[in-house]
């Protein structure tokens, strides 16, 4: 996927109908996506965020039946490794999804139904 198809894929928080995602695209996401946020102040406002939860980076491929519950994984960059990022987000340990086309979020919180946004910043 292009950025212009991701853009018009794409939503902002008056898409949103998951509370929790809307919270955290208010809260982190968007002022992260307006540049108000450096990326290692989004995995810190991310932890303080989610602080039940542990935020791990991952480069590539990984073997998520090893990445214990509650854990969010950063992947820098999905669409230019677009076959790893599908087979993520299709994995049943995966129950929620943030594309943000530049990052992409993988929620492994098995209390959440399983859905996946595309999201984009807000003027």
């Amino acid at each position: 996927m292009n950025r212009l198809q991701f853009y018009f894929k794409a939503q902002t928080a008056h898409g949103l109908h998951s509370p929790s995602i809307y919270s955290l695209y208010c809260e982190v996401l968007n002022p992260y996506l307006k540049g108000q946020l450096s990326y290692s102040q989004l995995k810190e406002a991310m932890a303080n965020h989610y602080s039940d939860c542990t935020i791990m980076e991952i480069q590539s491929y990984v073997d998520l039946a090893k990445i214990p519950q509650n854990t969010i994984l950063l992947f820098e960059k999905p669409h230019s490794q677009e076959k790893i990022w599908n087979g993520l987000n299709s994995n049943p340990a995966v129950i929620q999804t943030v594309d943000l086309f530049d990052l992409g979020l993988l929620f492994l919180k098995p209390i959440c139904p399983k859905q996946h946004f595309y999201l984009r910043k807000m003027a």
